[in-house]
């Protein structure tokens, strides 16, 4: 099987990285958690919204998470942690907790850096971010302290330098506006440089931003209020290729996000409407970055494929199907090849075809049944699609009359949102009246109708004659830049 690669259809692709909690931060979930997008709107969480790594240090605890890329090629992950636990009293409210990743899978270098050793009155080290500190050819790291205090309720950005992290200059203080500021965050843009922080002065607290000329010092002309009340952890993204930037900010006691965009980052647009926008829940104070696309489908192969077939990945021959009794069923239990039985509201069905013919009914994939499941199919020289759940269905389709070559076809079904790809184009697309599919307990598999099937057709049958190859279920919807990527990339 070829595969053409076609470089020029590439697309953004970018990544949040996040911790969770509820409603005035209950249901703590204090660990590395990932969502992707493509359009810096519509954040999909992977790995079902379940931790993607756990650090060793601090207890394991990880809040308020800041991972970019430095120059070395590496990804650097600095976050707040636990710095009471396992650690000497001289040590507490002074560290930050890091670890280094090349593929934003496996972190290594777990520790904590004591980076306000110089204050022995130092209360707390909360948000750590970094910046490249081009000038110096060094980083830069940034993050708010107390000094002399029992409670961490009158901070200031301090700063250090390092070049390896592994020896920091003494930390000094970036920035002072006279009054308690948090959760620094520094954008840079023609010449300038954009610190976006929250005031904590006033209550109900919300954020604003200062501007300097250099990195390290400077900042004034300090904005009036630029999010809503109760709002903190400001972070802002460029769309590639554009003149435009989000603003993304954590409703911290409320549980949800707002969003604003601009074009210079000072000028912001009014809170984008809630329906415009997707993030994850119970997401609190993340950081949004770019990532290439090659590194995203890995992230999604490892995090997010929750069954595929057949399981050695670019090893195995196509599946053969006779169209008589060779389909595959999935497993009682939950294997590489997966039960397919647990409820979803985000589920994506990728595989490449070679049938002998299109136009009798052959299943191609069968999970569920009519009152709560998923199934696609050739006929009548079209393949079809339907997804159910309380026996109401969506359905879409188009045409595929040509047999005895390759196809990849995709179904998506995102919140409601039903859509399927040939070729990796968008073919048809209709909108469920429901969001969620229920768990449902029929047979399924590959190849074949093991028993009742999602468009209500009973009785073993429907098989499938052909090759099947690269069948994957993934527990994120695909977007159309992925749909492509993989049509375009195949795993042989």
């Amino acid at each position: 099987m070829q595969v053409q690669s076609n470089e020029n259809e590439r697309s953004p692709a970018y990544l949040m990285a996040y911790f969770r909690s509820g409603l005035n931060q209950t249901q703590m979930d204090l660990t590395l958690h990932y969502a992707f997008s493509r359009d810096g709107l519509h954040w999909y969480e992977l790995n079902d919204n379940k931790a993607v790594w756990k650090t060793p240090v601090g207890a394991g605890v990880i809040r308020d998470p800041f991972i970019s890329k430095g120059p070395d090629g590496t990804y650097h992950l600095v976050y707040t942690m636990n710095s009471a636990a396992g650690t000497a009293p001289e040590q507490r409210g002074k560290q930050f907790g890091y670890a280094r990743s090349k593929d934003l899978i496996t972190f290594t270098n777990p520790k904590a850096l004591a980076v306000m050793e110089s204050f022995p009155n130092s209360t707390n080290v909360w948000a750590p971010e970094w910046n490249w500190d081009a000038a110096g050819n060094r980083y830069m790291i940034h993050w708010s302290s107390t000094l002399g205090s029992d409670k961490a309720d009158n901070n200031r950005i301090y700063k250090s330098y390092t070049t390896d992290w592994e020896t920091f200059t003494p930390a000094e203080l970036l920035f002072d506006p006279g009054y308690s500021v948090i959760d620094s965050h520094i954008s840079f843009y023609n010449e300038k440089y954009y610190l976006f922080f929250k005031d904590e002065k006033e209550r109900p607290m919300r954020n604003r931003l200062a501007i300097s000329n250099q990195l390290d010092r400077g900042y004034g002309d300090i904005s009036l209020h630029n999010t809503p009340y109760g709002t903190e952890a400001t972070e802002t993204l460029q769309m590639a290729g554009q003149q435009k930037w989000y603003l993304y900010y954590d409703y911290w006691a409320g549980g949800k996000y707002g969003m604003k965009e601009s074009s210079d980052l000072v000028r912001w647009s009014p809170e984008l409407p809630k329906d415009s926008f997707r993030i994850p829940y119970q997401a609190r104070h993340a950081t949004f970055f770019p990532i290439s696309e090659e590194e995203l489908m890995q992230l999604m192969r490892r995090f997010s494929m929750v069954a595929r077939y057949p399981i050695a990945m670019g090893e195995a021959e196509p599946l053969q199907f006779d169209g008589k009794q060779d389909g595959i069923p999935f497993s009682a239990q939950n294997t590489l090849i997966g039960s397919m039985r647990d409820p979803f509201a985000l589920r994506t069905v990728s595989l490449r075809i070679n049938p002998k013919g299109t136009r009798k009914t052959q299943l191609l994939y069968d999970e569920g049944g009519v009152n709560s499941g998923l199934a696609i199919k050739l006929e009548d020289g079209q393949v079809k699609a339907v997804v159910t759940e309380g026996g109401v269905r969506a359905t879409v389709s188009a045409e595929l009359k040509k047999a005895g070559s390759w196809r990849h076809v995709t179904v998506v079904f995102a919140e409601g949102n039903f859509r399927l790809y040939i070729d990796g184009r968008l073919v048809n697309q209709t909108t469920a009246s429901f969001k969620k599919v229920g768990a449902h307990e029929g047979l399924g598999g590959l190849g074949q109708r093991f028993s009742e099937d999602a468009f209500g057709d009973q009785g073993d049958g429907a098989h499938f004659e052909g090759l099947m190859d690269e069948i994957a279920i993934y527990n994120t919807p695909l977007q159309g830049a992925d749909v492509r990527y993989f049509f375009h990339h195949s795993d042989k």
